[in-house]
């Protein structure tokens, strides 16, 4: 993999560290994230990529409760989401924490199922007090990339930053559902309260 940094980067360290802490937090899932001629940087399906790249890597610095009593590790993805497809590409390659990847899309609230991650679409925006409040004090880390919703509970939200795909944490939605965050995942984070 190669990263062109430009010389402007090099006059903005911030900007020059994210570059090297988000290689540093993908580093683990490179083969998920192929280049694919002719298409944007910033497309959507690349995005989606990236995201998916990022979800694999939370399994790595999340505590999960009783985790060594489950067989698979189970990522739902509620309402209509293009992530879907690049999850379970996920699924197919790599294991988390040893544990087979199995991906379930949901199309109510009614249809969930126990998860370890569930990625909650922007289709449920009008309801998501509704998603929230089913899944309180669950041990099962919420995922969105809708502008808001960690503010209204999601655990963790991505946001784009100019072209840069940033995330941000609410740790007190995450501890009251049992959850615990590595230091390390908490310093990449816009800690939302």
């Amino acid at each position: 993999m190669i990263v062109q940094i430009s010389p402007k980067e090099f006059t903005n360290p911030m900007r020059l560290l994210h570059r090297f802490l988000i290689s540093l937090l993908i580093i683990g899932v490179i083969d998920l994230v192929p280049v694919k001629a002719g298409m944007p940087e910033n497309s959507e399906a690349n995005l989606d990529q990236l995201k998916t790249a990022f979800i694999y890597n939370f399994t790595k610095y999340i505590i999960w409760p009783d985790w060594n009593q489950a067989k698979t590790f189970k990522i739902g993805v509620l309402g209509k989401s293009s992530i879907i497809a690049p999850l379970e590409e996920l699924a197919e390659k790599k294991l988390a924490n040893d544990k087979p990847i199995e991906v379930h899309q949901f199309q109510t609230i009614q249809d969930l199922k126990d998860s370890q991650i569930l990625f909650i679409a922007t289709s449920q925006k009008e309801q998501i007090d509704k998603v929230l409040s089913t899944l309180e004090n669950k041990p099962i880390l919420t995922i969105s990339d809708t502008p808001g919703f960690c503010e209204r509970g999601i655990m963790i939200n991505f946001f784009m930053q100019g072209d840069l795909v940033k995330f941000e944490l609410n740790p007190v939605k995450l501890e009251s559902a049992g959850l615990k965050a590595s230091s390390q995942l908490q310093k990449l984070a816009r800690i939302v309260r």
